[in-house]
């Protein structure tokens, strides 16, 4: 009998319960794409690009935030910090900012600050 059976990975969501691990390095630099001094306003194409990543980046990480956050003491200031930042992501994927250029470009650099918060916490 070959006891040589596939047991899962350490990273199989299915056998462990946790997701893959985040690719921080891809959302900082859209971070920084996000937040970079500019001379001249992000081009439209450019700034729905961005937002879009950076939507996609969030929906990954908030639950990944939130999974950290429920391992520390309920109620520390660290679990408030963390409990904060999750809150701060989700209004700021459900706020309307509006339909002008300026509007969706203040919608891109709150993601981006949000996604750069919370990318710090789960890299600590």
């Amino acid at each position: 009998m070959n006891a040589t059976h596939d047991t899962g990975s350490a990273f199989d969501p299915m056998m462990t319960g946790h997701s893959r691990p985040l690719d921080l390095v891809t959302i900082r630099a859209t971070v920084r794409r996000a937040l970079q001094p500019r001379r001249t306003p992000a081009t439209q194409n450019e700034v729905e690009e961005i937002t879009l990543a950076l939507r996609s980046h969030l929906a990954l990480m908030i639950p990944e935030a939130e999974d950290h956050a429920n391992r520390l003491n309920r109620g520390s200031l660290e679990w408030n910090r963390r409990q904060s930042l999750v809150v701060l992501a989700r209004n700021a994927l459900g706020y309307d900012w509006g339909n002008s250029a300026q509007a969706a470009r203040l919608n891109m650099t709150e993601l981006g600050r949000c996604a750069r918060f919370l990318a710090d916490c789960l890299d600590e």
